[in-house]
């Protein structure tokens, strides 16, 4: 797999109409902060589609409310993701953080790193 076929996956994997749009931005936004995606996130050996995780997030409520709620069954759900896969979860947390966190704090502003924080401590 190539760079580009990489990402050519993830913007091929649903027909949504803003799908493109939200990567495109979503990309640039990283790039800006300096923390550019060079590589495609996998789970369960098949591309993490980015745009349905946010999507299913921030439908939730945001990050910091799934971790609360712990909800992160329906998020696993929702991505169709199987459910044999143990650490499922933390992972997709993991991968939200990495990739998606930013840029829910910054065109969303559902909650802060701090409140983030404060939420993975209360939940160890």
């Amino acid at each position: 797999w190539t760079f580009e076929e990489q990402f050519k996956q993830l913007y091929e994997l649903g027909d949504e109409p803003d799908r493109k749009t939200f990567l495109d931005d979503l990309f640039a936004f990283m790039q800006k902060r300096g923390t550019p995606v060079n590589r495609v996130p996998i789970m369960a050996k098949q591309t993490l589609d980015l745009y349905k995780l946010f999507r299913l997030v921030v439908d939730k409520g945001g990050l910091v409310e799934v971790i609360n709620k712990k909800i992160w069954r329906e998020i696993i759900k929702g991505l169709n993701l199987p459910a044999s896969v143990t650490s499922a979860a933390f992972t997709l947390r993991t991968q939200y953080m990495k990739y998606l966190y930013p840029y829910e704090c910054s065109k969303r502003k559902l909650s802060t790193p701090s409140e983030l924080q404060a939420a993975i401590d209360g939940n160890r």
